[in-house]
């Protein structure tokens, strides 16, 4: 192994800064993926927290919740994720935000974001800790690792 690849291995492993990522796309998979990391990253002892813009929000409302959005690239592969999800496999987005919340990750919809789509505090789900703007969400996970998907 190259002589760099320790100390980058033990910089990953040894991490205990929080995990910040701010959630963009509505698409299955991205979502899926964002959660999955935070949720590891919580096992770890990690701080972990969420930022939901734009259409993640969607999966964070009370009625007509999404479940199963998926983009162009997610759409060619929507058998293949629906009989996972049938067989137990993956989980449904709900099931990784309840155990989300269980875990102690923190959830925080966008303000700008929810007034672009004209969503309301009380139309998303009890699982958002609250809502802020961007400036207040970097400040809060300033000393975190920030991933954007």
């Amino acid at each position: 192994m190259p002589p760099w690849f320790n100390n980058v291995f033990r910089d990953v492993t040894m991490n205990n800064n929080g995990l910040a990522i701010i959630l963009h796309s509505g698409s299955f998979d991205r979502l899926y993926h964002a959660l999955s990391l935070a949720l590891t990253a919580a096992a770890m002892g990690r701080e972990s927290r969420c930022f939901i813009t734009y259409w993640a929000l969607e999966y964070f409302r009370k009625t007509d919740r999404a479940e199963f959005n998926l983009d162009r690239e997610g759409e060619t592969h929507k058998d293949i994720l629906e009989e996972n999800i049938r067989k137990g496999h993956i989980h449904k987005i709900s099931a990784f935000i309840t155990e989300a919340k269980n875990m102690g990750v923190r959830l925080y919809a966008c303000t700008a974001s929810m007034g672009l789509l004209n969503i309301s505090r009380n139309e998303l789900t009890d699982e958002i800790d609250m809502s802020m703007g961007i400036t207040t969400f970097l400040n809060e996970a300033a000393s975190d690792q920030i991933l954007f998907i």
